[in-house]
């Protein structure tokens, strides 16, 4: 564990330096999670945990020994790490890299035990991003670079060469085509067979996906400008200067978005007009806001390095908050079901569950 936060701060040290962004980078070694509805799915460190929504227990798994944890690796291995959202297939996988020095395999698990279904080894570089399943494809955005295209059985379809260096942000898509940016400043549009639609040069670098909504892309550089694309050919419809870097992924109601910026140490929360990129309100905050915020049909939450939990309204007026005491938070929180699952840092737990008014439901903290 120690090795691998060394690593990873190394990296965000030289990604600092390459792009020269405002403000102070945060940890890029963040949790992910995902959620099949019944479960959440949460990699942190040399596992990826399976918790059940219901009371926050670990999932368990019946072997000849008896029941073990349905964790993946069911023992620690020094040479795996996971830190990317993980990914669901429409057929029942997960889907993971290892971010280690010594393991740079995508794998894919069967969630239901915890075992490896198939893998993709031999990269030379970690896999820092989530992947994306779509139809028949799964497009897994790799630390060379390049993004993959796996058939569900894991046979390598085509690679798209995206970037010099590694890629930091997860596809996502429309459902027909799938959006990647880049850390080189582009944003590209590739349809199913691996095939570059359009692109689009912004002005800085880009570690926040792209959020999708009405045949519009909004994306956030780390320069703070947030641009409006159009989905079908790349043309900008506007862009706007915010107060520090754009860490995450701005998140849209058809509406309006809603984003934070990184600052220094403090950050800003922003609500913006999607149609043509006015401010309607913003908020100071002491801790940088580095990933992107939720959004449900009556609150926004968003979460900052200093261990805030806040919610809003739609006007932006507070309506809860909660504190993790010495915590960092820089995983986007993640409504599932009746509850929004928050997965700090330098915590005493690795998972906690809200119900939609704040109060704490649930804690997890692996044995």
């Amino acid at each position: 564990m120690k090795f691998n936060r060394i690593l990873f701060f190394a990296l965000v040290a030289s990604l600092a330096i390459l792009l020269s962004a405002c403000g102070t980078p945060p940890a890029t070694n963040w949790p992910g999670m995902a959620s099949d509805g019944s479960h959440v799915y949460l990699a942190e460190g040399q596992y990826v945990y399976k918790v059940l929504l219901s009371d926050g227990t670990e999932a368990t798994t019946q072997t000849a020994e008896g029941p073990v944890p349905a964790r993946f690796p069911i023992k620690a291995e020094s040479s795996k790490s996971f830190y990317a959202v993980p990914a669901l297939t429409p057929d029942g996988q997960l889907v993971i890299g290892s971010a280690a020095q010594g393991d740079h395999a995508l794998y894919s698990i069967d969630p239901a035990k915890g075992s490896v279904k198939w893998t993709f080894p031999g990269l030379k570089s970690p896999w820092l991003a989530g992947a994306l399943a779509l139809d028949e494809t799964i497009y897994a955005p790799s630390g060379d670079g390049k993004l993959y295209g796996f058939s569900l059985n894991g046979e390598k379809r085509w690679e798209f060469a995206a970037s010099k260096h590694s890629l930091w942000t997860a596809p996502v898509t429309d459902g027909k085509l799938v959006f990647l940016a880049t850390l080189d400043h582009d944003v590209f549009a590739i349809n199913s067979q691996g095939k570059k639609l359009w692109s689009a040069k912004l002005d800085n670098g880009i570690i926040g996906a792209p959020s999708v909504s009405d045949g519009m892309l909004f994306v956030g550089t780390l320069s703070g400008n947030l641009y409006a694309l159009d989905a079908a050919n790349g043309s900008q419809k506007w862009v706007k200067m915010l107060e520090g870097g754009i860490w995450g992924t701005p998140a849209s109601d058809g509406t309006n978005l809603y984003v934070g910026t990184v600052n220094g140490k403090a950050g800003k929360f922003y609500i913006i007009n999607a149609a043509n990129g006015q401010i309607i309100s913003s908020r100071d905050e002491e801790g940088s806001i580095a990933t992107g915020p939720l959004v449900t049909p009556d609150q926004i939450v968003y979460v900052t390095e200093a261990g805030r939990i806040q919610s809003l309204d739609k006007n932006g007026t507070p309506k809860w908050q909660a504190i993790i005491e010495d915590a960092k938070l820089y995983t986007t929180p993640l409504l599932a079901g009746d509850v929004i699952l928050i997965a700090p840092m330098n915590a005493k737990f690795l998972l906690a569950a809200y119900d939609l008014n704040g109060a704490q439901k649930w804690i997890f903290t692996a044995k």
